[in-house]
């Protein structure tokens, strides 16, 4: 590098550093809010606030700094060459592959960026920035191949506009970064993943959005609003928040019919019993076991004759200005659903059947034959509504606006919203739908779409407004990673979350989303253990060595690839390991992501990992590699190191561990946790 250049790269650096303690120190001056004329003004307001300052002091500089041939910036001096401190000394890769791998970096699921859009097993974007600016220079481009909802995209958008809790989580670590544009190339085989990631990274100004998401829900209500009119506990005129179905028993003994709520709920405290007497001949009925009531019925949008489980609504939940009431189902809510009934399904409502695969049940599943099922025809018509409404905005927004109603739609719109019971609280918690899964509870909820899509708005522009500006340049490719249309040597990272074997089987559920889409993933790719699909952990294990050598063949000699994974199988653990030694793939450093909070499956699943292992990697470097470690070392290695952490990390330690040295996971998660017992093991 010119000396000149160094020098420049030298002040950028430090006046980014001090900008940040600046900040940290609450020392920079906030810049002037734009004057308020909408929601956006608070979002906006706090960009001013705690972003702009520090980055304006850095892009001060950098304006002034040579350009290249072009027009980018000038590179970065590499991790060898560049500065480290205030000594001035070189810092190595070493040094700085120690400051980010022997801390976890914290992964969390909440703000704007996480909550726009709920997918399974994604990763915090501003989690993902952090290993993305600890390892390029600005001008770099990054490769995600199992990119799911983008969220490595937007990590490369936000370094070019770094957060104040990217900032901080940087000065923890102790990293040295350049902020600055990066480019992205997002391979994702999922339809669903691809319209979120090319919309989360290349969004509408968030203005433009703010108005045309109005626009459309007044549009539907004022054809379907009525829909959601009710009265309150005091016969005043009111507003339906969620309305609590209920599925019915029939009694094994003599053949009644009974609403679950009336026989499992308990009200004093709140809770639910697992049986009761039948009401009608007093012989106790086993709600595992008892028959759910079902009657034939004809789809309207498909024409499907079959049997459907007999739903009844009970309880009405719902607002009057400010003031919130619940009352039972009474003789009006009954005569709404039947002039609901009389209404005509719009022409945009999806007829497409289910594609049942692993996540099918028997039992909560009978009668869920086509998308329709999934439904109440209150809530379909009222989706229905709100997708032809998108087609009189402008182009440029249509994407956008159904991101905006997908995102309410399979979390909070079908039967598969609930209620729970929680200890300690006074009545049924309302939560949306399990992640990961397409569970129908014997209490779904029915909630006002309208009511949710506006209320989501506000998320969706606090989120795009974060990405909504800059020159990175994201690409998303809507295909499989096993074929990337990408020169060799052509990527300077990659950072990438690949399916963990049979945990999540994506296309099956994306398909209610990707229905109203009108287009749905094929599966013949999809990186996973399913015997729906007739793929076995050898057929997922030829799928992921096609991918690695594909992620092989496109990194560059000097680059570097972050990988995330878990499972809690040690076959699939080794199917990573083959993959990434016959991509010629060596392990440098081992960590773990510091998830705040699991998801349900990690939670659920026996034997469930709670945290990632995060593997560096980088291309082989020709040395005939051989270990002496065995499994015991590693064990106590890891019980050395990390003893006092619980146990759902140390098994993320114990394989990360394993594929470091180039050795076989040997033990299960079920079968670590039997092992390391009171903090030893035995």
């Amino acid at each position: 590098m010119l000396p000149d250049a160094m020098s420049v790269w030298r002040e950028v650096h430090s006046l980014t550093r001090a900008g940040c303690r600046a900040l940290r120190r609450g020392s920079v001056a906030p810049a002037k809010p734009p004057r308020a004329e909408s929601a956006m003004e608070p979002m906006m307001s706090n960009y001013n606030s705690e972003i702009r300052p520090a980055r304006d002091v850095a892009r001060s500089v950098e304006r002034d700094a040579p350009q290249s041939r072009e027009g980018g910036y000038v590179a970065k001096p590499s991790l060898t060459d560049r500065p480290a401190g205030d000594d001035g000394m070189p810092r190595s890769d070493q040094e700085t592959w120690d400051a980010l791998y022997s801390s976890p970096v914290e992964s969390r699921r909440s703000g704007a960026l996480y909550n726009a859009f709920s997918y399974p097993t994604k990763i915090d974007p501003e989690a993902i920035a952090v290993f993305v600016a600890a390892h390029t220079s600005p001008g770099d481009t990054v490769l995600d191949v199992f990119a799911g909802s983008g969220t490595t995209g937007i990590a490369v958008r936000l370094c070019e506009r770094p957060t104040a809790r990217m900032l901080g989580e940087v000065e923890r670590l102790g990293l040295d970064v350049q902020w600055g544009p990066r480019h992205a190339e997002l391979y994702e085989i999922s339809v669903l993943g691809a319209l979120l990631a090319n919309t989360m990274c290349s969004p509408p100004p968030p203005e433009d959005f703010e108005r045309a998401a109005n626009e459309i829900v007044d549009a539907a209500q004022r054809e379907f609003g009525w829909m959601y009119e009710t009265r309150d506990d005091a016969g005043d005129p009111g507003r339906m928040r969620h309305i609590v179905w209920s599925e019915v028993l029939t009694c094994p003994t003599c053949g009644d019919e009974s609403a679950y709520w009336d026989l499992a709920l308990e009200w004093d405290p709140v809770a639910l019993r697992n049986d009761a007497p039948c009401p009608h001949c007093g012989e106790g009925i086993v709600f595992a076991d008892a028959a759910r009531a079902c009657r034939p019925a004809v789809g309207e949008s498909n024409g499907d004759v079959g049997l459907r489980r007999v739903r009844r609504p009970m309880r009405v939940y719902g607002a009057t200005g400010k003031r919130q009431w619940s009352r039972p189902v009474g003789t009006a809510d009954l005569d709404l659903l039947a002039r609901i009934a009389e209404v005509a399904l719009p022409a945009s409502v999806p007829d497409r059947q289910i594609r049942w695969g692993d996540l099918h049940r028997s039992g909560y599943h009978l009668g869920i034959n086509w998308i329709e099922d999934l439904y109440t025809r209150r809530n379909f018509i009222a989706f229905g509504a709100l997708w032809e409404a998108i087609e009189e905005q402008p182009a440029e927004l249509r994407d956008a606006l159904r991101l905006l109603v997908l995102s309410y739609n399979a979390s909070h719109g079908t039967l598969m919203t609930r209620v729970v019971v929680k200890s300690g609280m006074a009545g049924l918690v309302l939560t949306g739908a399990q992640s990961g899964v397409l569970y129908i509870s014997g209490l779904p909820v029915e909630k006002n779409v309208f009511q949710g899509v506006r209320r989501k708005t506000r998320t969706l522009c606090e989120a795009f407004a974060l990405t909504a500006c800059g020159s990175a340049r994201v690409n998303v490719h809507c295909a499989s990673s096993t074929r990337l249309d990408l020169a060799d040597a052509s990527i300077d990272y990659v950072f990438t979350d690949p399916p963990f074997g049979d945990f999540i089987p994506y296309s099956e559920i994306n398909q209610i989303n990707e229905s109203w889409l009108g287009r749905v993933t094929e599966p013949d790719e999809e990186a996973i253990v399913s015997k729906a699909q007739g793929k076995d952990v050898a057929a997922y294990g030829a799928l992921m060595k096609s991918v690695f050598a594909e992620v092989g063949r496109v990194l560059k000699p000097t680059g570097a690839a972050t990988v995330v994974f878990h499972s809690s199988k040690p076959q699939v653990w080794s199917v990573l390991g083959d993959a990434l030694t016959n991509a010629d793939l060596e392990v440098q450093r081992t960590s773990v992501l510091d998830k705040r909070q699991p998801s349900f499956k990690q939670v659920v699943s026996e034997g469930g990992t709670r945290h990632d292992a995060v593997f560096l990697l980088t291309p082989a470097s020709g040395d005939a590699r051989k270990y002496e470690t065995d499994h015991a070392e590693v064990l106590a290695d890891v019980h050395a190191r990390f003893g006092h952490e619980d146990d759902q990390r140390l098994y993320s330690r114990y394989v990360a561990g394993c594929l470091q040295q180039g050795i076989e996971v040997a033990m299960s998660a079920p079968e670590f946790y039997r092992l390391h017992v009171g903090g030893a093991y035995r």
